[in-house]
């Protein structure tokens, strides 16, 4: 008999100020990475967010920007690191809506 998988537990998306904070993993790495808000707005129906509805709209939207996220990172050239950001731009190859997220969520154990 196998265990049924259970899926890994998102750390919380965070706001900034200028962009949605978040982290993906591949291949067992866990990476930083962000979105705009001009990118997040593109991707919803909403063009004008009140910061409440920042997190809302990236949750509704979430497997979409972790997929981009995720063929962002693995089209990186060997031995860039930091932040990996959306942006507008990235979006013209977005992931049809319900297309399943292929990263990881990192654990949700983080310090504030």
């Amino acid at each position: 008999m196998t265990k049924p998988i259970k899926p890994i537990p998102a750390r919380q998306a965070r706001w900034d100020g200028r962009r949605v904070l978040f982290e993906i993993v591949d291949d067992g790495q866990s990476f930083a990475c962000a979105i705009s808000l001009n990118a997040l707005q593109d991707l919803s129906t909403m063009r004008r967010f009140k910061p409440a509805d920042l997190l809302k709209c990236f949750d509704e939207t979430r497997e979409r920007i972790e997929a981009i996220a995720l063929a962002k990172l693995r089209a990186r050239p060997g031995g860039v690191a930091g932040v990996l950001n959306i942006w507008s731009d990235d979006l013209d190859d977005v992931p049809p809506s319900g297309a399943p997220a292929l990263a990881q969520r990192p654990s949700a154990q983080r310090a504030g």
